[in-house]
């Protein structure tokens, strides 16, 4: 009977501990979930947040710093990809008009790049105000892009990286919001 008790007050300690710090765990986990669902709900397109954020690995245990700049380097890669995409569109272009256009989507998209290598600077001396300004500086470029593809018979994928990069730049824009200043 001696051990029974001690093996119920052991049991009943642990129990207490587990009562104790599994709530605590849960409130973390919900307040992360809960984190990246109230970022998407504030963007241009939620849905594609919420894809993009739940299939960056570590995005979820992330600070708010680190999910800032976890998303301006996948702004910076899809920048890249689309302005080598461009590149390589030019000299195919059989449409002199489209072949300008892509030439000025190229400058664009160097100048996007820049304003995300710029976001992340900020984003590094602890200025999240410098990096929306320049997130939203290379969402203007992007949109710039679509504006000079209008009208013209673009490849389908340089628009697509185009509305790509305004989304991913459009969840930059909130979470740098979101930094304590």
């Amino acid at each position: 009977m001696a051990s029974f008790k001690g093996y119920f007050f052991q049991a009943s300690i642990l129990l207490g501990m587990m009562l104790f710090v599994a709530p605590s765990l849960a409130r973390v986990n919900v307040k992360v979930t809960k984190g990246v669902n109230d970022i998407c709900s504030k963007t241009q397109n939620p849905s594609f947040c919420l894809g993009v954020l739940n299939q960056i690995p570590g995005a979820s245990t992330a600070d708010l710093p680190g999910l800032a700049k976890i998303t301006i380097d996948l702004a910076s890669s899809n920048a890249t990809k689309t302005l080598q995409l461009i590149k390589s569109l030019v000299p195919k272009a059989t449409n002199g008009k489209l072949k300008e256009r892509y030439g000025t989507c190229s400058e664009h998209y160097d100048n996007a790049i820049g304003d995300l290598n710029d976001a992340q600077q900020y984003l590094k001396t602890g200025d999240p105000m410098g990096a929306n300004l320049s997130a939203s500086a290379s969402m203007d470029e992007a949109g710039d892009c679509d504006d000079e593809l209008k009208g013209l018979p673009a490849d389908p994928s340089v628009l697509k990286g185009n509305q790509d990069l305004n989304n991913i730049c459009s969840i930059i824009l909130v979470i740098a919001n979101l930094i304590p200043r």
